[in-house]
């Protein structure tokens, strides 16, 4: 009797302890995701606040003489440098949480509107202030596409190599919450992932590094690092 009674015990002291765990680790991933959300809820409002600062600057730059066009050309780079590290933190959080989750489905809404205003921007700046820059849409997925990860790598690689010179905007072919997407895979028949529209040329599939340096070289109108070896 006396073991049955300490064996209770035992097992009502685990049972205490396993509903304890249970819900400190309910309660921690509640906190974790909604720290998540709020960091990249910080993200979408400073990158707002970004581009409403470039296009202020645009819009007074168009009553200005085109010799001010270098002031624009520096806030763009730095922004555009800005909007690719919030990529990668961006898709590392939404890696990491549930990806029906309204709040990270609107944050990526959000953040999709501001790549594709970025650039909106990038190319009213290429015409009227004749920025050496070459802009790439990448249509990628997150489900079962090896080839998207490799691609990735590989552009986010030129990215380091050309920096400001090479403008990435990746689009989720899959995200159908916001409409753009839909109209962009429209405009340019994507029909599987990765795809890349180099300066209005599409490239479906997986394009190596030295295929795609072929691609992006030949656009520069100056001797840019990176493409120093190719002809």
């Amino acid at each position: 009797m006396v073991i049955r009674k300490i064996s209770k015990k035992i097992y009502l002291k685990a049972l205490i302890i396993t509903i304890f765990i249970f819900i400190l680790g309910l309660i921690l991933g509640i906190f974790l995701s909604g720290e998540r959300a709020k960091t990249i809820g910080e993200f979408s409002r400073v990158q707002k606040l970004d581009y409403d600062s470039i296009q202020l600057q645009f819009l007074y730059l168009g009553t200005l003489e085109e010799q001010n066009c270098l002031a624009v050309m520096k806030t763009l780079e730095e922004n555009i440098n800005t909007l690719n590290n919030v990529r990668v933190k961006l898709e590392d959080y939404i890696t990491q949480s549930v990806r029906d989750n309204s709040e990270f489905t609107l944050l990526k809404r959000e953040y999709v509107l501001a790549e594709i205003r970025y650039w909106l921007l990038a190319q009213r700046s290429k015409e009227l202030c004749d920025i050496d820059t070459v802009s790439i849409f990448y249509f990628y997925s997150n489900e079962d596409c090896q080839n998207c990860k490799i691609q990735g790598t590989i552009l986010t690689y030129l990215k380091d190599i050309f920096e400001e010179k090479l403008l990435v905007f990746s689009l989720d072919a899959d995200f159908d919450k916001e409409p753009i997407i839909d109209i962009l895979k429209s405009a340019y028949d994507i029909k599987e992932t990765p795809t890349l529209i180099v300066e209005n040329r599409k490239f479906e599939g997986l394009i190596t590094r030295d295929e795609l340096l072929g691609v992006i070289c030949p656009y520069y109108k100056t001797k840019v690092k990176g493409c120093e070896n190719v002809r």
